[in-house]
């Protein structure tokens, strides 16, 4: 921004110098002519100044334009999702008590049989919880990228692959266009036993078209499966005795940290923020 300021100053000042080169060329003494206007090389001066400014403003006005977008979607889309989870369970009781959660929170693990299981499952949950509280959004219980009309693949940001357009899932869309995979988080106990601990919910807030990078258009929401949860953005947590997610406390720094390392936590620094995007929010 200081640099701005001083290429702003600098217009001002040719600015003034052209205001008083145009006083200077009028003249109005008695019998003489008038002569209005500049020299050719005060506009061509003037206009390369301008060129200098505009691309130098440019960028930063595109920036800043699509910071507010995606704090804007950012904060709608978490509102329509927390305000779903909290209808559901006026309906169904607390989270931790909802029986498609428990019913699957433990069984033998097979890792090819788990993908299918574990996409069944969310797809219920999200049928049963969240969809019938999303006015306007349309479920879709088996689906690709590809089928939603992704072209390319929802990447991180140093451009490794994060979902393929034929990755499938239970998906939901918003009426605003956000576009949202719903994945399980699971893991093994000391046995060798699968446990559920929760669910992420992908939200990518411009769908198909837009950049499709975790931490800036697509961000990570979890609900974990514990007891006095809520739907959140993604942070560190620990498994409770239980094997459910318990969410841990965390400073700014620690969040900002945790997004720097992993963009799939950078929901979370945005919203800590007053739902801002500061000058140290990375890849920007």
């Amino acid at each position: 921004m200081h640099k701005l300021s001083n290429m702003f100053n600098l217009v001002n000042i040719f600015k003034n110098r052209l205001e008083f080169n145009f006083v200077k060329f009028v003249s109005v003494n008695s019998g003489s002519s008038i002569r209005l206007g500049f020299t050719l090389a005060e506009v061509l001066i003037t206009l390369g100044v301008i060129g200098v400014v505009a691309a130098m403003t440019l960028p930063v006005l595109i920036q800043n334009y699509e910071k507010h977008v995606i704090i804007n979607r950012l904060k709608v889309n978490f509102n329509i999702m927390s305000n779903a989870a909290r209808r559901a369970e006026a309906d169904f009781g607390e989270i931790s008590s909802w029986e498609l959660l428990n019913n699957v929170n433990r069984g033998e693990y097979d890792a090819d049989r788990d993908k299918a299981e574990a996409r069944t499952h969310m797809g219920k949950i999200v049928k049963t919880y969240f969809f019938p509280y999303l006015t306007g959004a349309q479920f879709t219980e088996t689906a690709t990228l590809a089928d939603l009309g992704y072209k390319r693949a929802i990447t991180w940001p140093d451009g490794r692959n994060f979902a393929p357009p034929t990755a499938s899932g239970p998906f939901l869309r918003l009426n605003n266009g956000t576009v949202i995979l719903c994945s399980p988080t699971t893991g093994l106990d000391e046995n060798g036993i699968r446990y559920v601990l929760g669910m992420y919910f992908v939200m990518d807030i411009d769908g198909p078209n837009g950049k499709n990078v975790i931490g800036k258009d697509v961000h990570y929401a979890m609900l974990p499966y514990a007891s006095g949860t809520r739907f959140m953005f993604s942070r560190n947590y620990q498994l409770t005795d239980d094997y459910r997610l318990k969410v841990k406390d965390a400073t700014r720094s620690t969040i900002l940290a945790n997004c720097k390392d992993n963009a799939s936590y950078c929901g979370a620094l945005i919203q800590i923020d007053g739902w801002q995007i500061k000058d140290d929010y990375p890849w920007f």
